[in-house]
């Protein structure tokens, strides 16, 4: 069985910190289970508040964006590596 190519880590940043920080703890536990889910899962969440929501769209972004630069480090190192070793060429 292939394992799935796809980034290991996402950036958090400190702006997603504070704004976890302003939650109330059930809420920012249940904003961290629906950013682990979306990671690992690509799972929507389904049941947070209009705040939670909020909070979990922003670090979605940071998600959202990590797994595109990892896309495109793959291209890219595709390309690399056709114009060095000659791959792809016959």
């Amino acid at each position: 069985m292939a394992k799935e190519k796809r980034p290991a880590y996402f950036r958090f940043f400190l702006e997603a910190c504070d704004m976890i920080s302003l939650l109330e703890v059930e809420s920012a536990g249940r904003v961290i289970h629906a950013v682990s889910d979306y990671f690992s899962e690509g799972a929507e969440p389904e049941d947070l508040s209009k705040n939670e929501r909020t909070v979990f769209n922003r670090i979605r972004r940071d998600i959202d964006k990590s797994f595109s630069d990892y896309e495109a480090s793959v291209t890219y190192g595709k390309q690399g590596a056709e114009k060095r070793h000659g791959i792809g060429r016959l």
